[in-house]
């Protein structure tokens, strides 16, 4: 799928999940070397800013959240700058791109703003905007800990044990997509395509990708935190429990042993006494475990 946004300076062309046909019209309106073009025909490669003498190949990592499966992913988005045009090209889609087009293209003002200046420009201008969609996720991750965290210490350790594990698999991936990019943007490249007033674009993408890790790290140690505070009070919980079944038992098979030998209802010359006292010391123990339960139940310990 091949869409197509211009300003008075600039075009972007924006390939999506092309076929055999489409990714060879991209790498030849590109310009790109052999090396580049399987490069970018294949998408697991770590991110990586490529200088070439016509052109500027950058391949960067959006987290985009799968909200059936509650699973963040990087999916990887190659941009390559020319003098006349910037190309992006994706093999997954990317809710926050497509967003970011859509708005382009009801705002001729907000198109010239961000797409205007120059192929550089509008490259970096685009990647910044996918970084602060990232930053929006990070806020929703956040909010989702703190839910979390509340539901712990208000007496639901067994109820959070997925949804700990899930926000903790969720961070984890999040920094996983994050990592390879930390100090993509760190050094300035020397190229024609890159005029030194986009040095200052260029250090924002650095400073966003530092923060954004910043905000993970943190994260992380809450989430770790989080789930050892649970899985303490939920030991805490079960060791009470275990205690409490264990005073029990103490008491009720020292009163089956006793009672048995006398008051067997099946025995021969067993009286209705017999069966009457063996049946009232059987339901006592029964009601003392239902009681228990029932208690245990309302303290939120089962």
């Amino acid at each position: 799928m091949r869409h197509e946004l211009s300003s008075t300076a600039v075009r972007w062309v924006a390939v999506q999940s092309p076929g055999t046909d489409e990714l060879a019209a991209f790498i030849r309106e590109a310009g790109l070397t052999s090396a580049d073009a399987e490069f970018v025909a294949q998408a697991t490669h770590r991110p990586a800013v490529t200088v070439r003498p016509k052109y500027l190949l950058i391949l960067i990592q959006v987290p985009v959240f799968n909200r059936t499966l509650r699973l963040t992913s990087g999916v990887p988005i190659f941009f390559c700058v020319t003098a006349e045009r910037v190309f992006s090209l994706h093999y997954e889609p990317i809710v926050a791109l497509d967003k970011i087009r859509s708005e382009l293209m009801e705002s001729d003002e907000r198109r010239e703003a961000y797409l205007g200046s120059s192929p550089a420009g509008a490259a970096l201008s685009i990647i910044g905007m996918l970084y602060e969609s990232a930053f929006s996720k990070l806020d929703r991750l956040a909010k989702h800990i703190d839910i979390a965290e509340d539901a712990v210490f208000q007496g639901n350790e067994r109820k959070m044990v997925e949804e700990v594990s899930l926000l903790t698999r969720d961070v984890m991936d999040f920094r996983k997509a994050i990592r390879p990019q930390k100090h993509l943007f760190l050094a300035f490249p020397n190229h024609a395509l890159l005029p030194a007033d986009l040095a200052t674009d260029w250090s924002r993408l650095h400073h966003q990708l530092l923060k954004m890790w910043d905000i993970l790290e943190s994260m992380f140690e809450s989430v770790r935190e989080l789930s050892s505070s649970n899985f303490t009070l939920l030991q805490y919980k079960e060791n009470e429990l275990l205690k409490i079944l264990t005073i029990y038992s103490i008491i009720a098979i020292p009163m089956l042993i006793l009672v048995d030998p006398f008051f067997v209802p099946s025995a021969p010359d067993a009286t209705i006494v017999d069966t009457i006292v063996y049946w009232c010391v059987v339901g006592v123990l029964v009601i003392m475990l239902l009681s228990l339960l029932i208690g245990l139940r309302r303290r939120g310990r089962l």
